[in-house]
C-alpha cells in the first residue's frame, strides 16, 4: 500500500515575489499532507464550516511513522515578520538567478537548502484550493492554517524525473487541467510513500454503510499487492464511523 504524491497548488501572493516582472501568485509542490491533530479536535477539522471541512473519511497513522519516513512539520510564517522579508528577498534573488549562483559549491549548498525551505512553508492563514464536493474542480476557501499542524511528504525525485516544483504558467496549465506531472510520479524510482498495515492507528468512514463496504472491498480484494487475511482481519479492525465516536469527544 503506498500514498501517491501529487502536484498541489499552493498560494505565495504572501511572499510577493516575482519572476522576471511578472507576479507570481502560486506554485505547485509535489506532497502528500498529513494533520497532527488530537481526536478530540478531530470534528472542527472534518466538518468544519461550509466547504472548510476535510470530510469524514481518513486514516489515522502512527507518528513514529511519519519521522521514520523523513515527513517534515511545516513552518508556518506571518507575512509580516521580519524573517519572512528576508526569505523574500532571498528567495527573489533565487528566482532572478543567472547560473553565478550553481558556479560556487557552497552556494550550490545554500541555495538547495533553501529550496527545500521553500517547499515546506505556508502563512499562518489565507486561502487555498480544494476539490469541491463533487471532485470537479478546485474551489478557493479561506483557512487559518496553523490550527493544521501540517506536516509534508515530498518526493525525492532524480533530477532527471520530475520537476521540484512548478511556477512557470505553461508547467501550471499542463498540471491543473490534466495532471500531467502527477499522472507520472507513479513512473518515479522515490515517488510513493509506502505504508503497512501495522502504521494505521485508525480509520474512519462517515457512516455503517461505508463501514460495512470497506470492509467487503478488503475482503474482496485481489489486484495488486496482496495483503494475507490475518493482516486483513486487523485492518478490519481498525475502522471506525466517525458519527458513532464523535460523540465521546
Amino acid at each position: 500500500m503506498a500514498f501517491l504524491p501529487r502536484y498541489y497548488p499552493e498560494n505565495i501572493e504572501y511572499l510577493k515575489i516575482s519572476k522576471e516582472n511578472t507576479p507570481l501568485k502560486e506554485w505547485y509542490i509535489p506532497m502528500t499532507c498529513f494533520c497532527d491533530i488530537p481526536l478530540h479536535q478531530m470534528s472542527y477539522h472534518a466538518e468544519g464550516k461550509a466547504q472548510t471541512g476535510y470530510g469524514k473519511f481518513s486514516i489515522a497513522l502512527h507518528k513514529k511513522f511519519g519521522i521514520n519516513n523523513g515527513i517534515q512539520p511545516v513552518q508556518y510564517l506571518n507575512s509580516n515578520s521580519i524573517p519572512t522579508e528576508e526569505l523574500r528577498n532571498a528567495i527573489s534573488i533565487l528566482l532572478s538567478d543567472n547560473g553565478q549562483i550553481y558556479s560556487d559549491e557552497a552556494l550550490i549548498s545554500l541555495s538547495n537548502h533553501l529550496f527545500e525551505y521553500m517547499r515546506r512553508i505556508k502563512p499562518l492563514d489565507g486561502s487555498m484550493k480544494k476539490w469541491d464536493k463533487e471532485g470537479k474542480k478546485y474551489v478557493e476557501i479561506k483557512k487559518n492554517f496553523h490550527d493544521e499542524h501540517e506536516w509534508r511528504y515530498i518526493p525525492d525525485f532524480e533530477s532527471d524525473e520530475l520537476p521540484f516544483l512548478l511556477y512557470r504558467q505553461d508547467d501550471i496549465i499542463a498540471e491543473s487541467s490534466s495532471q500531467f506531472y502527477t499522472k507520472s510520479i507513479t513512473e518515479t524510482k522515490n515517488g510513493l510513500l509506502n505504508f503497512s498495515v501495522s502504521d494505521i492507528r485508525y480509520i474512519f468512514v462517515d457512516s455503517i454503510l461505508s463501514r460495512e463496504k470497506l470492509i467487503s472491498f478488503i475482503k474482496r480484494k485481489q489486484k495488486g499487492k496482496r495483503i494475507p487475511r490475518a493482516e486483513k482481519d486487523i485492518l478490519i479492525s481498525k475502522i471506525l464511523v466517525y458519527d458513532e465516536i464523535k460523540e465521546d469527544w
